[in-house]
């Protein structure tokens, strides 16, 4: 299994990965090509790929794409949000059924990666809210791999966990999209909007897991220091 990636590789693999589409696209649109027929096929196999081996978060690939289409000729922004819904349906589908399956080295390097008490806490919470957990749990950063983990562990029915995953893949496609939109919107050059997209995405992936980082921080240090015995 691969090792796992600290923030600051994390952020530097996904931008080579997004960036890439604008360097590519803009290759083939020199050559006759359409910026399409390179980015879109780059970006569904980045989230699939991205997704199941979950090392680096795969939201600013697809705002890249988003952005790409939206400055390039010929690009599409409700074709970027089927295939990057279909790829990240598809890659939590895999990952699901790991984590269904007990015993098996994937589930537990998967189960190695995660806080115990963030474990529990996504369980209670699939207990209680069922598939709108699970809905929620595809859209907030670093919430997909627990919720899929407590959903695998209390064997939660493929005929709930299908239509509610479709649903969540596709408004998770839908917003990281928009946030390429937003940050690609003031350029002209596809590179130029890839990388302001890129940014944008991983400002809104990386807030949030610094919050709670620092939050943690802050409750170790508040802790009182045990007395002697």
């Amino acid at each position: 299994m691969p090792r796992r990636l600290d923030g600051r590789t994390m952020a530097s693999v996904t931008g080579s990965i997004a960036l890439s589409l604008g360097w590519l696209s803009q290759a083939a649109a020199d050559r006759g090509a359409t910026a399409a027929a390179v980015s879109y096929p780059l970006m569904a196999g980045s989230v699939l790929v991205g997704s199941i081996v979950p090392v680096l978060p795969t939201g600013p690939i697809v705002a890249a794409a988003a952005a790409l289409a939206q400055s390039a000729s010929g690009g599409s922004f409700i074709l970027v949000v089927l295939l990057a819904a279909l790829a990240a349906l598809v890659s939590d589908v895999v990952t699901f059924t790991v984590c269904r399956t007990q015993g098996s080295r994937a589930l537990d390097w998967l189960v190695a990666r995660q806080n115990s008490q963030r474990l529990d806490w996504a369980r209670n919470q699939l207990a209680r809210h069922a598939w709108r957990f699970v809905i929620v749990g595809r859209i907030l950063p670093a919430g997909r791999i627990p919720v899929l983990l407590a959903a695998g562990s209390l064997r939660y029915p493929w005929k709930a966990f299908l239509p509610a995953g479709a649903v969540a893949a596709l408004i998770w496609a839908s917003l990281y999209a928009v946030v390429g939109i937003v940050g690609g919107a003031l350029f002209e050059s596809p590179f130029v909007a890839v990388g302001a997209a890129v940014i944008l995405a991983l400002a809104v992936t990386g807030v949030p897991a610094l919050y709670r980082r620092l939050r943690r921080r802050g409750r170790s240090v508040a802790l009182p220091a045990r007395p002697p015995t």
